[in-house]
């Protein structure tokens, strides 16, 4: 019954052992106490951003794309790799125990001195000539590696900061999804409000140029006017073959997004529908804020946690390693004597050190430390660049903002200048000419309040994903959160 108090003596002498390696801490960043650039509003709501457009169709199609892209499953695939990996990492410092089975057959040969000279071995020699043993062996087999300085601690540590690495990029791919589903869909009714928009302006613009022919039979309008208002009606008419392609290519996009063949979803989309708006301002949340809730600055946090445990893994191979072996069966000469009785056991303890490799352990160390240094360059960029996106999309939004109002008051100009040119060219009071200035004038700014609209929307969507909102859905949380033995 020694047994028992030698493996508790290893358990108590293996938790008192430091791991070799520099314990890791969190990298302190200097965060900014406010943003630079800063809308006056209500407060900002990242979670589910998407809300906030209060568009049903926008609510469905982020719902099935949380549920059905393919790049998101790909990244909850290997959240499940990396956690597999870390039961194989924590396994590698456990006692292990495998069956053993052996058959072998040997030849012995050999004899004394007497019988070398000739002299009969009866007459004193011990030789015993040439002999076959056949061995016959079965039992179990056990090894175990004791970490006594922490290189597969070490390793463990590697393993579960990678599994955070891996839920932080399945985050980022989220947030990435949802921004691309948002983005798309504000396209799509822009290119559809645009389509509208030319064929309200064409149809006017048909209207001018049969009054043009009209006034043209009655001696009341040149030739020149006639072909002026064909063209501009032309012209307009050229641009709903782009509009209806970029329609169809948002159809195509939104799709696949949501893990579908690119036309599944035309049906469901051809008919028009509002570009999704917020009314109120965004007010952004502390900068301090963002480092706990954007997942490629927790996932570049977790990558340089990576890195300080590889450090730990590559000195631990400068230390000793002392293997436990052990085997236990039964033996026996012959297969049918094969019993209980021809038992069989070993214990064997090996002790290994590096003397001389030419560099190498330090070598791979030092490699080690550089990429930590790497890991940690680029974390300190990756929260730089994330301050960068957020003030980029602040001001964006609040000068977007601004252009869209206006352009509103150019539209609403635009089409009272219309009206003016109509009834005075009617009246012959102005040139043919102001009427297809007015009516391009009108085109070109009711275009552009579109495009802001568009624009604005999308400058929303950027700021909320500068933010890192959206990855705290329910859906999400509960795949990455689940052990594997849930799956």
């Amino acid at each position: 019954m020694i047994r028992r108090p030698l493996a508790l003596f290893a358990v108590l002498l293996l938790s008192g052992c430091s791991a070799v390696g520099p314990d890791y801490e969190r990298p302190k960043i200097p965060v900014p106490e406010q943003w630079a650039e800063s809308a006056v509003g209500t407060q900002a709501q990242p979670d589910k951003w998407w809300k906030t457009f209060n568009d049903p169709v926008l609510d469905k199609l982020i719902g099935d794309a949380i549920t059905s892209n393919l790049d998101l499953k790909l990244a909850l695939e290997r959240v499940k790799d990396a956690r597999a990996l870390r039961t194989a990492t924590i396994a590698a410092g456990l006692p292990s125990l495998d069956a053993k089975s052996s058959v072998s057959r040997r030849f012995n040969n050999s004899s004394s001195p007497a019988s070398q000279t000739g002299t009969s071995s009866a007459g004193g020699g011990f030789g015993i000539g040439n002999q076959f043993i056949n061995i016959f062996q079965m039992g179990f087999d056990a090894q175990w590696e004791l970490d006594f300085f922490g290189g597969i601690r070490r390793a463990v540590e590697a393993a579960d900061a990678t599994i955070d690495v891996e839920v932080e990029n399945s985050r980022d791919v989220l947030i990435t999804l949802l921004g691309d589903v948002a983005r798309n869909y504000i396209e799509l009714r822009a290119n559809q409000r645009l389509i509208a928009i030319t064929r309200e302006n064409l149809h006017a613009q048909q209207e001018t140029l049969q009054l043009t022919q009209i006034r043209r039979q009655a001696g009341l309008a040149s030739m020149l006017e006639e072909t002026q208002a064909q063209a501009l009606a032309a012209t307009t008419a050229a641009q709903l073959p782009n509009y209806e392609a970029l329609v169809k290519q948002s159809i195509h996009a939104l799709s696949v997004l949501l893990g579908r063949e690119p036309g599944a979803l035309t049906v469901r989309l051809d008919q028009q529908g509002a570009i999704p708006t917020v009314a109120s301002n965004v007010l952004a949340n502390l900068p301090s804020e963002l480092l706990q809730r954007r997942p490629d600055i927790r996932r570049a946090e977790r990558q340089l946690a990576v890195a300080n445990a590889s450090v730990g893994v590559a000195i631990a191979e400068l230390y000793p390693k002392i293997n436990l072996a052990a085997f236990l069966g039964l033996q026996n000469t012959t297969i049918t004597d094969f019993t209980p009785i021809g038992k069989s056991w070993s214990a064997a303890s090996t002790l290994t050190m590096p003397i001389f490799n030419w560099g190498k352990l330090n070598a791979n160390i030092n490699s080690k430390k550089a990429q930590f240094e790497q890991a940690f360059l680029s974390y300190q960029s990756t929260v730089l660049s994330a301050f960068k996106e957020v003030e980029d999309a602040l001001i964006a939004y609040s000068k977007e903002q601004e252009r869209h109002k206006a352009l509103a008051q150019a539209v609403a100009a635009n089409q009272l200048a219309v009206q003016l040119a109509n009834e005075r060219y009617q009246k012959g009071l102005t040139a043919f000419i102001d009427v297809l200035t007015s009516q391009t004038a009108l085109y070109q700014a009711q275009s552009l309040l579109v495009a802001s609209e568009s624009q604005l929307s999308s400058n929303l969507v950027a700021l909320y994903k500068s933010l890192g909102g959206g990855w705290q859905t329910e859906a999400i949380v509960g795949n990455v959160n689940r052990s594997p033995a849930d799956n």
